[in-house]
């Protein structure tokens, strides 16, 4: 469901994005986001870490949800992670199904976020046991 929740966010931050609108508060199942934070823009310094990935599970299948619903819990509780987001693939011009995306604050933040225990674990546990296949790209702003 909050997979779904967070898609929703996100169609309507791009629908706000091209026909001009400002931001606001979506409210949905108990859950308030301010659009601003799923499209942040990146500031300088910042580092936006990107992951698509495929799972050895169906799109549909509850273990499916449970991966995407821990891995966000996990990771965006982790003190120097920025407007986590994860997304499902919609285009067939790609083979990877789904996507997470978080911003540091700088190369320190993100070096420490690869070292913290809780990711530590959570790669070794979860993602090595559980993704197919994936690319990883990180990003700063273009100046």
């Amino acid at each position: 469901m909050i997979i779904r929740i967070i898609g929703f966010l996100f169609i309507s931050s791009l629908f706000s994005a091209c026909n001009g609108s400002k931001p606001e508060k979506e409210v949905s199942e108990n859950i308030v986001v301010e659009q601003s934070e799923i499209s942040a823009k990146l500031k300088k310094g910042n580092i936006r870490h990107t992951v698509m990935f495929n799972l050895k599970y169906d799109a549909d299948a509850p273990e499916t949800d449970k991966f995407l619903q821990d891995g966000q819990r996990i990771l965006s509780a982790l003190p120097m992670v920025k407007n986590f987001e994860v997304s499902r693939q919609v285009s067939s011009k790609n083979e990877y199904k789904f996507y997470f995306s978080m911003v540091f604050d700088n190369q320190e933040a993100y070096t420490a976020y690869n070292e913290h225990p809780e990711h530590v674990k959570f790669v070794k546990e979860r993602w090595e046991t559980e993704v197919t296949n994936f690319l990883e790209a990180d990003f700063i702003a273009v100046e």
